[in-house]
């Protein structure tokens, strides 16, 4: 695994969800089901993006362990950047939404889909 590309696939994901919500949840006012919904379908070619640029290296790294990095990657961020400055600090009701965990499910299984389907 090539670490310094793993770090930056993961920062990319993190600032291309972030513009996502803050375009659709912030900005648009999409929130709730809805709002979940429209962001696993773009975390889709969002993710696909995101392995892409990290496998343009030839890396053989498996795609599922990727995405698991790629998402501790995006929690560091998480932690250091939107829950002080955006959240408040409210880390317990940040990581128990039902919703955000199904996109961690939707992140790492979009990413490992797109390793197995490159090696077909």
């Amino acid at each position: 695994m090539n670490i310094l590309r793993v770090i930056l696939a993961g920062i990319l994901l993190w600032v291309l969800i972030f513009v996502e919500i803050s375009i659709f949840q912030i900005g648009l006012q999409i929130t709730g089901v809805t709002g979940s919904v429209i962001h696993y379908i773009l975390l889709i070619p969002i993710g696909v993006f995101c392995a892409w640029f990290y496998y343009r290296g030839k890396d053989k790294t498996n795609g599922f362990l990727l995405g698991l990095v790629m998402l501790i990657v995006g929690t560091i961020l998480d932690l250091v950047v939107t829950m002080p400055l955006f959240l408040e600090g409210d880390y317990i009701g940040f990581y128990s939404d039902p919703f955000l965990l199904v996109g961690f499910l939707v992140a790492v299984v979009v990413v490992g889909t797109y390793d197995l389907a490159r090696k077909r």
